[in-house]
């Protein structure tokens, strides 16, 4: 019975982990990073690791961790900011959790255990409205402990997105009524957090989901997105937030770019300039700072105050990869990528596929508009959720279990 006990710990524990590394993510970001390496300890305790073999998750991570090292060393371990490079080792996630003999249940689980810490944070977001300031907010809006309204307004994105699915799908929750309660708490704490990002990336794919769930109600799909925009753009934070963006895209063609979004502008033209000056290994790892200094002293870019220099950086994920690393750098992430969304097209399971298709989308488009790829709050999630296979799929089809 004890070598039973201890032979179903070592299974499980990671998967338990995993659990434990999606409550930290909306409710202590900080211990995310510690959760990540609870469950690297059990995941060689259990022995899973023997499974592991070359496929294109370990090589293409390994490249890119090669680039990595060689363009920090390459600059001796003196740039500006390692961020944009860093963070991208949290797709060590992917080979480990692939090779895990997961089940349909241990999926749903794992799902549950980061919907249960977004409406915590929701019902911590009630109470700071309720005036429970036990902390500031910074103006960012009810985030609960969120550490910051960019990454938090994509969390609820993906939380948003995934309950649409559960409100219909009753084995992801216990009660579709419990799906569309959160979904209210979690539209509502979206609504009124000054993150754009999220906001535009959860109207934009909340459309194509009610398109692709009721392929036969194409009309009433759209009509449903326009009245769900609708009634987001009744919050007074969101829509003063967009109406601040058009203006400031406004001042931008006008020759003022100090604003939030005329920085964003001047810092994406500014890295394909540095692309294109330095198209196949980069500017180097962590200097972006110091080569829009540059670009600036040439004359290529404005200069701008001393306020915004902690701010310089490649607000773009693509471009991040791109001006810091080249091509070298960027063509495996792409492939990654790429591979990555068709693999998640072609599951046969509903709800594997449903979840690794918007996780993919939500993903992507996100990293337009900021390096999402080097937070922990997206790649992390996203590293996890894109790597699970269970099921028909992997015991019919043992050799494309990558």
């Amino acid at each position: 019975m004890g070598a039973k006990t201890v032979l179903w710990c070592r299974e499980k524990v990671p998967f338990m982990a995993l659990w434990l590394v999606f409550l930290t993510i909306p409710l202590a970001i900080s211990l995310t990073k510690y959760a990540a390496i609870i469950f690297l300890i059990t995941f060689l305790w259990s022995g899973y690791w023997r499974q592991l073999r070359p496929n294109i998750f370990v090589l293409t991570i390994a490249i890119i961790f090669i680039i990595n090292m060689y363009d920090l060393f390459r600059y001796h371990l003196a740039a500006n900011d390692y961020e944009p490079v860093r963070h991208i080792w949290y797709l060590w996630f992917l080979p480990l959790v692939a090779v895990m003999p997961w089940q349909k249940k241990d999926y749903v689980y794992l799902l549950r255990s980061f919907i249960v810490a977004l409406t915590t944070n929701g019902l911590i977001g009630i109470l700071q409205v309720l005036g429970w300031h036990f902390r500031d907010l910074l103006g960012q809006g009810p985030i609960g402990l969120a550490q910051t309204h960019i990454t938090f307004s994509m969390m609820l994105a993906s939380g948003l997105l995934l309950l649409m699915f559960a409100i219909t799908e009753k084995t992801l929750f216990w009660s579709p009524r419990i799906a569309l309660g959160i979904f209210i708490l979690l539209l509502w704490q979206l609504m009124f957090t000054i993150g754009r990002t999220g906001q535009a990336v959860y109207f934009i794919l909340a459309l194509l989901v009610l398109l692709w769930m009721f392929p036969r109600y194409r009309v009433a799909g759209t009509v449903a997105g326009f009245v769900l925009a609708g009634i987001a753009l009744l919050s007074p934070v969101l829509r003063s937030r967009w109406i601040q963006a058009v203006y400031d895209v406004y001042l931008f063609f006008n020759g003022w770019v100090i604003t939030s979004v005329g920085l964003r502008l001047v810092y994406a033209h500014s890295a394909i300039q540095m692309f294109a000056e330095h198209p196949f290994f980069g500017v180097g790892a962590g200097q972006f700072r110091t080569s829009y200094y540059d670009l600036a002293r040439r004359g290529l870019e404005p200069k701008l105050p001393p306020v915004v220099d902690s701010m310089i950086g490649p607000n773009n994920s693509f471009l991040a990869y791109l001006s810091e690393l080249g091509l070298f750098g960027f063509i495996p992430l792409v492939i990654l990528i790429g591979y990555l969304g068709i693999r998640a097209w072609r599951h046969s399971d509903p709800l594997l596929r449903y979840v690794q298709v918007v996780t993919w989308l939500w993903f992507v488009l996100g990293s337009f508009a900021d390096t999402f790829i080097w937070l922990e709050g997206q790649a992390i999630p996203f590293a996890i959720l894109m790597a699970v296979q269970y099921g028909q799929e992997k015991r019919s089809a043992p050799e494309n279990a990558f």
